[in-house]
């Protein structure tokens, strides 16, 4: 009872923390054919069918991403990360405003970045 409470309130955050910054962005309406409600269920099933261990990750954002050089260009941007502290993979699942048709990649830390993994400090 109390993980569906807490999942429900993160996924209203969630969509009114993307709903404010589209006001911010130059979107026009008649691209999106595809709302944020219709591609998280969308991008869920997409991470759950190609990451069979999506349970050791949290998503982290979702938002809206134009991706210079791709013909689709506008999609709805999902990011998990992985649980586990240093955090050194995400997977990562565009799910296209024009089509709906999504699209999945695991990124992880280089070796060079997995060494020096400290934190910035001004």
């Amino acid at each position: 009872m109390l993980v569906n409470t807490i999942r429900v309130f993160s996924l209203v955050i969630l969509v009114v923390s993307v709903l404010v910054s589209l006001r911010a962005q130059d979107l026009d309406p008649k691209d999106v054919h595809v709302a944020l409600d219709q591609a998280l269920p969308i991008a869920l099933a997409k991470a759950k069918r190609d990451f069979p261990d999506l349970e050791k990750y949290i998503l982290r954002s979702a938002g809206p991403r134009v991706v210079k050089g791709d013909p689709n260009a506008l999609c709805w941007e999902f990011l998990w990360q992985e649980k586990a502290f240093p955090h050194f993979s995400e997977l990562r699942v565009r799910v296209y405003m024009r089509d709906g048709i999504a699209q999945s990649t695991r990124q992880s830390k280089g070796s060079f970045q997995k060494e020096h993994d400290k934190e910035l400090k001004p």
